[in-house]
């Protein structure tokens, strides 16, 4: 398959804000910057975007979006063949540890000790292979949480690849949960991975909106942007049972994303801080 990958190079003072046009445009997202494998210059954050082969002009579409709101944007659109991207990427993704997981791609196996989960991904046009700090943040927090909760249901909400939702499928074994995106092609890229992980059957991946989900989930989890967060507060709220974990939150936008769920009734219990990202757990009951 032959794709456009569009990178919209901003200043990272306003990375936050152009990331948030563009998902409100129903576009999915890559973000690079400084805690990413592929890196950027300093002082500026990459947004990355992808497009079929017959759309020519998504890549003026991507900066006329971005212009609007005066965010001034370097832009680079590449006609590439995936198999040609997943070899380049071979040189960067290796087999790393973040808590008690692994993430490995199927070119090159993780060594697990006893009690480490593998989590096998190979690098594709959706966000999540770990090589971003607010998922590693997010990893970790469920690593902690494996020791602390008893979890039956979990939902992953923006899942990309679904690794955030494997993940958790692997760590409660008995535990069935919902990963949702707004990007058919994230699903698929989703429902490929639960297949190689073995765990399609407890996974069900759709682009059902948040706001039509049915019932609730001991564990909800949540790597988006802090202004979406702040949007989807009420819905996530009555979408938890117990514990909710939020990321693709900046340190110095938390305080306002935990404000907001604050008034929602919940109750931070956990701050984990990663370079500029911090993610947020948060729970229903006595922390």
């Amino acid at each position: 398959m032959r794709y456009h990958r569009i990178v919209a190079l901003v200043s990272s003072e306003v990375a936050e804000i152009g990331a948030a046009l563009l998902g409100a445009e129903g576009l999915a997202l890559e973000v690079l910057d400084q805690t990413t494998i592929e890196r950027p210059p300093r002082g500026r954050v990459g947004l990355v975007v992808y497009a079929e082969e017959g759309d020519p002009q998504a890549a003026q579409e991507v900066a006329a979006v971005l212009a609007r709101a005066g965010i001034v944007v370097e832009l680079n659109s590449t006609l590439s063949d995936e198999a040609d991207w997943r070899d380049s990427w071979k040189k960067y993704f290796q087999p790393r540890r973040v808590g008690r997981f692994w993430i490995a791609p199927t070119w090159q196996p993780a060594s697990p000790v006893e009690g480490e989960r593998v989590v096998t991904l190979d690098p594709g046009r959706a966000f999540g292979t770990g090589g971003h700090a607010s998922t590693r943040l997010c990893l970790a927090a469920l690593s902690r949480l494996c020791g602390e909760r008893v979890v039956q249901s979990f939902l992953d909400v923006g899942c990309g690849s679904g690794l955030l939702a494997i993940a958790a499928a692997l760590a409660w074994p008995e535990a069935r949960g919902r990963a949702i995106d707004v990007d058919p092609e994230a699903i698929e890229v989703t429902r490929d991975n639960t297949q190689q992980n073995g765990v399609a059957s407890r996974i069900l991946a759709d682009t059902t909106p948040l706001d039509r989900l049915e019932g609730t989930f001991d564990l909800v989890l949540a790597n988006i942007s802090a202004e979406t967060l702040i949007a989807l507060a009420p819905r996530l709220r009555s979408c938890t049972r117990e514990t909710l974990v939020l990321s693709g939150v900046l340190t110095e936008q938390a305080d306002r994303v935990v404000s907001r769920f604050v008034t929602e009734g919940l109750i931070l219990v956990q701050r984990d801080i990663e370079e500029e990202w911090c993610a947020l757990t948060l729970t229903l009951g006595v922390p």
